[in-house]
């Protein structure tokens, strides 16, 4: 299933009994640590709702559709699923993203379309060239003279998540209405 060669993100949102949500979030711990040894596997976590009664989601992110495949079908991943059964209720929700629409998602909006690409190009723009600019007049001048692989190395991998888990949520939802408009795609 090679239908993209690079990193895939799985967001699985869940409704948790309410007498449940200690032992949910034991679980979510358990299979998150589950997923960490499975090669290729990038990260994941888990994003408890604002109030109660909302989803959680658990975000799993492999570095080729391959990797993340095999943790799909694994039999550690099936046994954690049948463990939580009795804590959610209904079916869970799954979106899979394999590129930079990630970014864009909008758990308030269940059609789970990706926003237009020239959209989110404009946007990415929007938030990458500022976190580019503070993180080259911050931290790149702190390590001017490192050799420039490492210097390159470091800002990038600061500016990646930086967008991914601070700048990125707030763009977008500073640009809901525009990025989810269907009259301008």
């Amino acid at each position: 299933m090679n239908e993209h060669a690079g990193p895939v993100t799985v967001a699985v949102s869940r409704r948790v009994r309410p007498e449940r949500e200690a032992d949910f979030e034991t679980w979510a711990s358990g299979i998150c640590e589950a997923a960490e040894k499975f090669p290729g596997h990038l990260g994941s976590g888990h994003i408890r709702p604002a109030e109660t009664g909302g989803e959680h989601t658990i975000v799993y992110r492999f570095d080729t559709p391959e990797h993340f495949e095999d943790w799909q079908n694994s039999l550690e991943r099936s046994s954690w699923l049948d463990a939580s059964r009795e804590l959610i209720a209904g079916e869970p929700r799954v979106e899979r993203a394999t590129g930079l629409e990630f970014w864009f998602h909008d758990p308030s909006c269940s059609y789970g379309t990706p926003p237009p690409v020239w959209k989110q190009a404009i946007l990415t723009e929007i938030g990458l060239y500022p976190t580019v600019l503070v993180v080259a007049y911050t931290v790149g001048l702190l390590i001017a003279g490192w050799p420039l692989p490492v210097r390159s190395l470091v800002t990038t991998a600061l500016s990646v998540t930086l967008m991914t888990w601070v700048v990125m949520p707030v763009v977008s939802r500073m640009f809901r209405g525009w990025l989810r408009s269907r009259s301008s795609t």
